[in-house]
């Protein structure tokens, strides 16, 4: 081998390095020809190296890279190095993307520059591919430095969550939006996100207008570029106002003074809160899995039930008032409000049922309606319960073409007793006399008091006179037994009229006035009678 010297050995190692090099090498002079090149560059444009060093960067570059050169050179001779990213063309017409440096080289006194080229298809290839995913993700996106917890790139979805562009959160930190950290533990919770590699947690972000985010955050830590944190965020806000709202709706389940009651789809009960077993007596396990006619007193009939779910597939709701029974065996009121949570195809998804104990309120309102409606003496029906159920009767009437016979009856000398022995024994003797009635007539027939000794006695579907003849008879008979009022034998004796509907009487204040008038004319015959208003009887 022929022995060189020691510049004549470095240009030999320089030529052998440019042509082996894996890289592109174009070495041009001032004026912007080729004048070498290496083997990487003719595989790279596609021409012979005969053919690329009668060329310029001007036959290789695409035209928006050939309008950038002038801008190019201008800053090669001001730094005298830059790198930039053109496109070139091969042969073929295959654009390839490539990242340049260049470097001015003086030597002889000439100035030359040397472009070392790498194809960066591949890098531009995944590069977006990245942004495909970063941008298309529903999800938000962070790339963030791992030094100084700067945002190093974020995607539309972000920008959306917090309201700001992304040309203002590329000049922002993490603390800029982080609301629960301060800058302080923003910075040791990089630290250990770093020490760890990754992390998952909840935060909430404040939004460009003042409003806070809740945020769940997934994030991973890598070295590269002097280490970054590859983040995906959520907008969870709804997903905690529906937990904030399922807890409180648990709070309201659990504390409400209601029983609760869920059932599935075949009425079969999912579930019941404390009021529930409070009300009913039974814990949670001996109801659940059972339907809720384990409540049921039996005192609503087959056609009550059938009216509520009828009425509950129609509208999806029914309420109203039942009676069932406690686990001891007694049974209480309920005011009960049951609604249907439907499927999205309109099928049963839920029973929500919700009642209350309304035995001591109903217990009240019957006494209240008691007073307001009977005597208290006697404990039979007063005049206005008297005209109600008659009112009912003559309407019962006309439905069924059947007679009615109404009596008016007076007890003779009852004020003689009450005077003389006072109104603790009249009212024993009035008592007395209710009884008696009473014990003449069918349940389905109403005596009443009306005031003082008026009594009235209504007895529908009477078959005939002597019907109503046997009966005032025994009336009659039973008010002439004596009464043992404070060890005392009293004797009274009772005058009764009456008034058949609608043979007598088409209405019900003629009726009352002929019985009336009948009864008066049994007092002027000697009482202890009874008489029957233009009736021989």
């Amino acid at each position: 081998m022929e022995h060189l010297s020691s510049p004549e050995l470095a240009c030999e190692l320089t030529r052998m390095f440019l042509e082996r090099a894996a890289d592109p090498i174009f070495i041009l002079d001032i004026e912007g020809h080729f004048i070498a090149v290496n083997q990487a560059a003719c595989q790279h444009t596609g021409y012979s190296r005969e053919e690329l060093l009668r060329m310029t960067p001007q036959d290789i570059d695409d035209p928006a890279s050939r309008d950038k050169i002038q801008e190019r050179l201008a800053q090669l001779r001001r730094d005298r190095q830059a790198t930039f990213e053109a496109v070139h063309i091969h042969r073929s017409g295959r654009h390839i993307p490539v990242e340049m440096h260049i470097q001015l080289i003086e030597h002889a006194g000439k100035l030359f520059t040397m472009n070392i080229c790498r194809d960066i298809s591949e890098r531009q290839q995944r590069e977006l591919e990245y942004h495909t995913l970063v941008q298309t993700t529903l999800e938000g996106f962070w790339l963030v430095s791992a030094q100084d917890g700067s945002f190093l790139d974020v995607n539309d979805a972000y920008c959306n969550m917090v309201g700001h562009s992304r040309q203002a959160l590329l000049s922002m930190h993490i603390s800029d939006v982080e609301a629960n950290e301060s800058a302080e533990e923003v910075a040791k919770h990089i630290n250990q996100v770093m020490t760890k590699g990754h992390d998952h947690f909840e935060t909430r972000h404040r939004h460009k207008d003042g409003h806070l985010i809740d945020i769940e955050l997934s994030v991973s830590y890598s070295p590269i570029r002097g280490g970054v944190f590859f983040t995906f965020l959520r907008d969870i806000s709804r997903r905690k106002r529906q937990e904030n709202d399922l807890k409180m709706a648990a709070a309201v389940f659990d504390s409400s003074s209601a029983a609760i009651m869920i059932s599935d789809e075949n009425n079969r009960i999912l579930r019941v809160n404390p009021a529930f077993t409070a009300i009913t007596g039974y814990q949670p396990d001996e109801v659940i899995g059972h339907n809720p006619k384990i409540l049921s007193s039996g005192m609503q009939t087959g056609e009550c039930y059938r009216e509520m779910w009828d009425t509950l597939k129609k509208n999806g709701n029914w309420q109203g008032e039942l009676w069932n029974r406690h686990k001891d065996g007694q049974v209480f009121a309920e005011h009960l409000s049951i609604n249907i949570i439907a499927n999205n195809d309109g099928s049963t998804y839920r029973h929500i049922a919700v009642f209350s104990d309304i035995t001591e309120k109903k217990q009240a309102e019957d006494k209240v309606w008691h007073q307001a409606n009977y005597d208290t003496i006697t404990n039979l029906p007063n005049r206005r319960l008297f005209l109600d159920r008659l009112k009912q009767e003559i309407g019962k009437c006309k439905r069924s073409k059947l007679p009615m016979a109404l009596f008016f009856i007076d007890l003779d000398r009852f004020k003689e007793i009450n005077d003389t022995y006072g109104h603790d024994a009249g009212d024993q003797l009035l008592s007395e006399a209710a009884r008696r009635l009473q014990a003449c007539v069918r349940t389905t027939d109403t005596v009443a008091r009306l005031a003082g000794d008026e009594f009235t006695v209504i007895l529908p579907e009477i078959s005939g006179p002597d019907k109503i003849e046997s009966i005032a008879q025994h009336m009659l008979d039973r008010l002439a037994e004596p009464f043992l009022i404070q060890n005392s034998s009293l004797q009274i004796s009772g005058s009764i009229g009456i008034a058949i509907y609608p043979a007598q009487a088409t209405d019900l204040n003629d009726l009352i006035s002929k019985a009336d008038i009948a009864m008066y004319a049994a007092k002027r015959e000697g009482r202890n009678c009874y008489r029957c208003y233009a009736c021989n009887i």
